[in-house]
Formats: C-alpha cells, sequence, structure tokens
C-alpha cells in the first residue's frame, strides 16, 4: 500500500519522488492495487465516478478514492423464532432513575468566575437540557472591552426557533458586535448613547444575517445550490436574543432582550430580610402593549395579524428576533425561495413585511454585590415565575452557607391541567422545589423547573425522547450571575 502526499489533477508521478506540479489540489488518500480501475483511462488526471485517475512515469495508473468507501459485509441470517412473544419490542429508550436523570441534568453545566467590583469575585452559573435534536438554544459569556476602554461582563442566552442556525451564530456573534460598539462610546454621556450603541450592534448583527442569505439567493446560483441553503439557513431559522452587561467599575447591569427570553433580577431588602424580584426585561409577544401598539402603527388596518388568544403574530410566539425571513421578506421574494431553494411560502395574511425587528429594548440598573440575575429561555419562564425563581435561588444561597442541602421527600405528582392550546401543563412552585444541588444555581433551577422533589414527574421529563419531549418540555437554558461569588 502506497501513501502519497498532497496530489494534483493531471499530474505526472516521477519515480522515486513522487513529485505533482498541476494546478488543482487532491486531499490526501491511500492507495492500494484493489482500488486501481479496471480499464485505465486514456489521459492523465481524468476524473472517473467522483474518484481520480492518476498517470504514473511508465504506464501505470493510480487510484485516488473522493469520498468514503462502503463497507461491504454478508447478509446476516436469521435466527428463527418460535413464536411471536419470543421477538423483542423492548422501547429502545431507557428509563431515567433519579441518579441517572440527575446525570443527564449536569450533562452540560458549568461555571466561570470573572473580576467583580473592588477585587472581588463574581461567578456566573450555567446549564442547557436539551429538548430538540439538534438542540435550539445556546449561551455564551465574555469579558471584553466595554465603554470608556473599561471593561465588562457580557452574558447571553439565545433561543432558537425553527432551527439552530440563528442561535449557532448568535453565540459566536452578538457579544463581539455589541462590545465593538461599546468600545467605541468614549464619553459616558447620557444612557441613551449607550443603549443607541447596543441596538445599532443587534440590528447591524441581523441585517448582516438576512443581506447575506439573500445575496447568495439572488447570485445566479443553479437551484437548489448548497452554496445558497448554507448563507440562507440562519435567516431562514430565527431566535430570541437576551444579553446583559455588567460594568464591574460602576455596577451599572445593563440588559438588552430580542424575544422573549427574560432576566430576573433579585435583591436583598433589608426591610423585608429576604430577596425581592425585579424583571429586567419584558417579554415582546402579543401580550405585550407596547408590542401591539407598536405593529398597529407600522401595519394600520391589518387588525388579524397578532392573535389575541395565543398573542402570535401571524403564527409566531415572538414579536422580534434575529432572522425570522418570513416575518421580514416581501412575499414575491419568499415565493421565489420557494420555487428554488427549499424556501417556504408566506404566512397567511401577510400583507405589508416586515412585521418582527431584532432591535432590544434596554434596561439600565445600578446593583449590589448580595444580588443576583437569573437569566433563561422561555423553558424555564414557562413554568416558573419571577418570584419563585429568585425565592429557589434565594434558599439555594441559604443552604449553601449552611453547607448542607434541604431535606427532600419524595412528593407525588398529582396529575397536570390543560392548557389553552390542549396541551398538558403544570407550575413549579416552592413547595415542591428540592434544593440539593449546592455547587450550582443553575441546575438546581432546571431541576425545579422539571419537577423538583416530584421525583417522577422529573425522572420522566428527562426520559422523554425526541420529539415526544418538545411536549414534555422546551429547550432550557439558565445562567445566573452572582457579582460576588457564593
Amino acid at each position: 500500500m502506497l501513501r502519497l502526499g498532497t496530489a494534483r489533477l493531471g499530474a505526472r508521478l516521477t519515480p522515486g519522488k513522487h513529485s505533482f506540479t498541476a494546478p488543482q489540489k487532491l486531499s490526501r488518500r491511500w492507495l492500494s492495487d484493489s482500488q486501481a480501475p479496471r480499464s485505465a483511462p486514456s489521459r492523465p488526471g481524468l476524473l472517473v465516478g467522483g474518484a481520480c485517475v492518476v498517470v504514473a512515469a511508465g504506464g501505470g495508473y493510480l487510484w485516488l478514492n473522493s469520498g468514503t468507501e462502503t463497507k461491504t459485509s454478508t447478509v446476516p441470517l436469521l435466527k428463527p423464532a418460535s413464536s411471536e412473544d419470543d421477538i423483542s419490542v423492548i422501547s429502545p429508550v431507557p428509563v431515567l432513575d433519579l441518579k441517572a436523570a440527575n446525570q443527564k441534568l449536569r450533562e452540560q453545566a458549568q461555571s466561570f468566575v470573572f473580576d467583580g467590583r473592588d477585587g472581588q469575585k463574581g461567578r456566573v452559573d450555567i446549564v442547557r437540557v436539551a429538548s430538540n435534536d439538534p438542540v435550539e438554544d445556546e449561551w455564551s459569556v465574555a469579558v471584553g472591552k466595554g465603554i470608556q476602554g473599561g471593561t465588562a461582563l457580557y452574558a447571553g442566552v439565545y433561543d432558537g426557533h425553527s432551527g439552530w442556525a440563528t442561535s449557532k451564530v448568535l453565540k459566536q456573534a452578538l457579544i463581539p458586535y455589541v462590545s465593538m460598539a461599546l468600545s467605541k462610546v468614549s464619553a459616558p454621556g447620557s444612557g441613551d448613547v449607550v443603549d443607541a450603541a447596543i441596538k445599532r450592534a443587534f440590528t447591524s448583527l441581523d441585517d448582516r444575517i438576512l443581506n447575506t442569505g439573500r445575496e447568495a439567493a439572488e447570485a445566479g446560483y443553479e437551484p437548489g445550490s448548497s452554496q445558497v441553503l448554507s448563507a440562507l439557513a440562519p435567516a431562514l431559522a430565527g431566535s430570541c436574543a437576551l444579553l446583559c452587561i455588567y460594568d464591574p467599575k460602576s455596577s451599572v447591569l445593563r440588559t438588552a432582550v430580542t424575544g422573549d427570553s427574560r432576566a430576573v433580577l433579585g435583591s436583598w431588602s433589608s426591610d423585608s430580610g429576604s430577596f425581592v424580584a425585579s424583571a429586567l426585561s419584558k417579554d415582546q409577544t402579543g401580550f405585550n402593549e407596547d408590542e401591539v401598539k407598536r405593529l398597529n402603527a407600522e401595519h394600520p388596518g391589518e387588525d388579524d395579524m397578532l392573535s389575541p388568544k395565543t398573542g402570535r403574530l401571524l403564527g409566531i410566539a415572538v414579536t422580534r428576533g434575529f432572522g425570522d425571513h418570513r416575518w421580514k421578506w416581501p412575499n414575491e421574494f419568499l415565493n421565489f425561495l420557494k420555487s428554488n431553494y427549499h424556501g417556504t411560502e408566506p404566512r397567511p395574511k401577510s400583507k405589508t413585511p416586515p412585521y418582527m425587528v431584532a432591535t432590544p429594548e434596554v434596561t439600565t440598573r445600578s446593583v449590589q454585590s448580595s444580588d443576583f440575575v437569573i437569566l433563561a429561555s422561555d423553558g424555564l419562564w414557562d413554568v416558573m415565575s419571577n418570584e419563585d425563581a429568585v425565592t429557589c435561588v434565594s434558599r439555594w444561597l441559604s443552604a449553601r452557607r449552611l453547607g448542607k442541602p434541604e431535606v427532600v421527600e419524595d412528593a407525588k405528582t398529582t396529575g397536570y391541567t390543560i392548557d389553552d392550546e390542549g396541551w398538558p401543563s403544570y407550575k413549579a412552585t416552592p413547595e415542591h422545589f428540592a434544593i440539593e444541588d449546592l455547587d450550582n444555581a443553575a441546575v438546581c433551577l432546571v431541576k425545579n423547573a422539571l419537577g423538583g422533589r416530584r421525583r417522577a414527574m422529573l425522572c420522566g421529563s428527562l426520559t422523554a425522547p425526541t420529539p415526544t419531549s418538545r411536549y414534555v418540555r422546551d429547550d432550557i437554558t439558565v445562567q445566573v450571575i452572582f457579582f460576588k461569588d457564593p
């Protein structure tokens, strides 16, 4: 068997040197006698059935395979069964007990520390639990440039929908976009200047995602071209984005939201002797009065855009997002994509797009070292209130200070209620909380969102396989930022 270095199409092999000089490269391959063609081509470098035949000096040929070879095996013999009962129909889905459920819950748990105020260390606890396959949620954290040459902590949660490509782009690009925009703010000025820089970063990134896909589709490629399908993917799918930006020097926290992921602050109140929950963002759906006013002003007379029952905008649950081409591009262009690049037709009742924008709403809050922030995709907030999430983390902090978990007794699942769309639902409330995962607050939150001390519900939620899991739990991503490491 002969191994060659990088080969080039149409080149002649020099005996003893294996030198190739023609201009087009091929990846290196292993060659053997068994791979040689049965009939040699009449010219060097001839491509045959997706492979390349290279003429060697002396009249021989070397066969370069361009793809992975198919393995050939003997058809297996069927072992006779005496009856149907002897034929196994055992479910391939493993039953998760509590130990296995805990292990699955922790597969994507991480913690990071950062430099906080006055030399203190802060911490970010993170976990993601998938329901979709591939998972559509993504997250990112980084310390980068902020305003006036300072540094800032950036923490983002990206809840994808209709695919995973958009959230994957946000994971790698949104924090760099915002950091670059803020680094150009040389003077503090008013908060409006900073907010405007953040908004421009969001919209510039979304414009680039959409323009990249559209330019590829209009570039004259053949219908169904892989280049176009790749470029379109982040525009065809969609994603929410939630980004917190913490300036440790000033103790200012800015929160930018596009979509319905949510950030909630837990701040210590000396008056009540407990943590108080404050929403730092407002879900952008058809139930948000500001969004209803915006859409009605931009699309007068289109009274059927929003469903008063579900809050959906022409079928989608959010009113702002990245990507989401069907709510942004003209209907005639969508029909062009459908005919040429496997796109989907315009949304029913769509008349005057764009309806959706990626522009975030930004809030600003001064925080104390004792405070914490919960950032989460709607998979958490669908089952847990702001106040109960803060209660969960405050109980976690108390147990951590004591150095031991709360006593957890198994609670039976009493049943589900049926939501407005006809699906079983439940709420995660403090009486069912299991405070026992003291190394990671995000894990504690997700465990309790999925059942807590209702162990059968917890194990069942994590056992459910794709695609059934989509009717049991959403993708859930949670970050908890402690401004002082607990």
